[in-house]
């Protein structure tokens, strides 16, 4: 593997840099079930993933590059950039239900756990590959796609009312089309995760990102989820 190598955007936990066609990537931490994934998908078919192809002499995981034509930080997303991303969140999930981790652990499937559009590749604009494996674990289906619809959602994002989100939220639940992620399953388990992420950037101090994730929350409870879990209560 020859070339130069060219930094690509991202990479907050590490430097990422591409060499032609691969994309050598230093390791933080134990890869060794994300390397394990990556083959399994491949195994499976599924394309929306880069391909793991060992170690380089200096110890950097080796990977294939998937080209986007969007920014890492794009948003904004249309209805039908939302349903492929749903889409393509449920196939690779199902191809998982069977990856020997997710079965010994007796998970539903393989969490990828930070699926947001930043860690996403586009082909003309469409959701079609994932990237960055770093933090996935055996869990629930539910726990991965709150996740992301709140981010691909962006919700609390004063460009969409609460009445559109809610639209788009039921977009995102029907295609991902699953009876454990419902409309009614994410308006309710939505704000765990963003008070999960509060949680999180509180214990590594960072308060932006704190401020953030609770400001999503508190949108989120009043806009989504006292509109789907009706309460009865008077409005303050």
């Amino acid at each position: 593997m020859g070339g130069n190598e060219v930094e690509l955007p991202g990479g907050q936990v590490n430097r990422v840099v591409r060499v032609g066609d691969t994309v050598p990537r230093t390791m933080a931490w134990d890869r060794k079930i994300a390397h394990q994934l990556l083959r399994h998908l491949e195994k499976r078919g599924f394309e929306g993933a880069p391909r793991f192809l060992g170690l380089d002499p200096l110890g950097r995981e080796i990977l294939t590059y998937l080209p986007s034509d969007l920014d890492h930080d794009a948003d904004g997303f249309s209805d039908n950039q939302l349903a492929d991303a749903a889409v393509l969140l449920r196939r690779y999930h199902d191809s998982t239900v069977d990856f020997t981790p997710v079965v010994d652990a007796g998970a539903e499937v393989l969490c990828h756990n930070d699926w947001t559009p930043a860690n996403t590749v586009f082909r003309n604009a469409m959701p079609y590959g994932m990237i960055d494996f770093d933090t996935v674990t055996p869990g629930t289906r539910l726990w991965d796609v709150s996740y992301s619809a709140w981010t691909w959602l962006d919700l609390s994002d004063p460009a969409f009312s609460a009445e559109d989100q809610l639209r788009r939220l039921n977009l995102f639940c029907a295609s991902y089309d699953h009876p454990s992620c419902t409309l009614a399953h994410l308006a309710g388990y939505i704000p765990t995760r963003q008070a999960g992420r509060a949680r999180w950037a509180r214990d590594r101090n960072m308060p932006e990102a704190e401020a953030w994730a609770l400001k999503c929350m508190y949108w989120t409870v009043q806009n989504l989820s006292e509109r789907v879990h009706f309460t009865g209560l008077p409005e303050t």
